[in-house]
């Protein structure tokens, strides 16, 4: 009780600061967490519903009784511990058209520059 005393003594007056409260199981949002991070470090996409999953997994291996897992809590330990959803994009950005022949006709251009002002191949980056 004190602490959060002291933390409230040296918030920033002018912002909402502490809006969350502590965890009812930070034990477990400590495992979860690191659940999370490893899977990520390992590439593997990890979505809402099987962070909930995990955790009332753990929460079972745990013996904790009064959890019930809900999205809101998930919402709020993601919040909690700075976490949040990332989404793999598995389309590439499509290149524009005619990109081949604009580029063919781009080193065209240079080297019809170089032949005709005597460039060498390294002035041209300060034109570009």
């Amino acid at each position: 009780m004190e602490e959060a005393k002291k933390d409230l003594i040296k918030a920033d007056k002018s912002k909402k600061t502490l809006l969350l409260c502590a965890p009812k199981w930070p034990k477990l949002e400590e495992y979860v967490k690191n659940w999370i991070i490893d899977h990520r470090k390992n590439g593997i996409a990890v979505s809402t519903k099987m962070i909930l999953i995990e955790a009332r997994r753990l929460a079972i291996e745990m013996s904790i009784t009064d959890f019930a897992g809900t999205t809101s809590w998930c919402g709020r330990f993601m919040r909690r511990n700075g976490l949040c959803m990332r989404t793999k994009t598995t389309i590439a950005q499509k290149l524009p058209r005619g990109y081949e022949r604009k580029s063919i006709e781009f080193h065209k251009y240079l080297i019809n520059m170089r032949k005709k002002v005597c460039f060498e191949i390294g002035q041209f980056s300060g034109l570009l």
